[in-house]
């Protein structure tokens, strides 16, 4: 998570995606790359949430949905020019999340996003309410999506 010091007050940066028709913030400090859609290959009886698997620079990568696992919607079954991977920073796994587009970034004071967060772990959810500029959007919380998820 980018964090900016100084004179400014504390930021965070974010990017804002869509899934399944609804704009998400997800932190650009849990994104490794921003790719666009690749061919999956199908996992036969794998989980609902898993779109499949991509080659990504040699590496198996396994591509989930994030409304499989959370209360988001599910992305749009097949890719558009709009669909995107997001390679998440794991130290363990090599996963993506599909989305149906990236709309852009956006900082956020940081104690703004730490109270996100502390509401986020009191009910135990990977997605959570976030406001920003007066709107509410949803934030998806990669670290515990990956934990839900396995």
């Amino acid at each position: 998570m980018t964090v900016v010091t100084g004179s400014e007050a504390k930021m965070v940066d974010l990017l804002l995606v869509g899934i399944g028709g609804t704009k998400v913030f997800v932190a650009a400090s849990e994104i490794k790359q921003v790719l666009r859609a690749k061919p999956l290959t199908a996992v036969p009886m794998g989980p609902q949430h898993l779109k499949g698997l991509a080659n990504v620079h040699g590496q198996v990568v396994c591509v989930i949905d994030a409304g499989g696992v959370t209360s988001l919607p599910y992305c749009a079954k097949q890719a558009n020019q709009n669909t995107r991977l997001l390679l998440l920073r794991h130290a363990e796994m090599h996963v993506a999340i599909w989305v149906d587009a990236v709309y852009k970034m956006q900082q956020l004071d940081a104690s703004v996003f730490a109270d996100a967060l502390a509401k986020g772990d009191e009910k135990n959810d990977s997605s959570q309410s976030i406001v920003v500029e007066g709107i509410s959007y949803d934030f998806l919380q990669c670290s515990k999506l990956l934990h839900l998820a396995a």
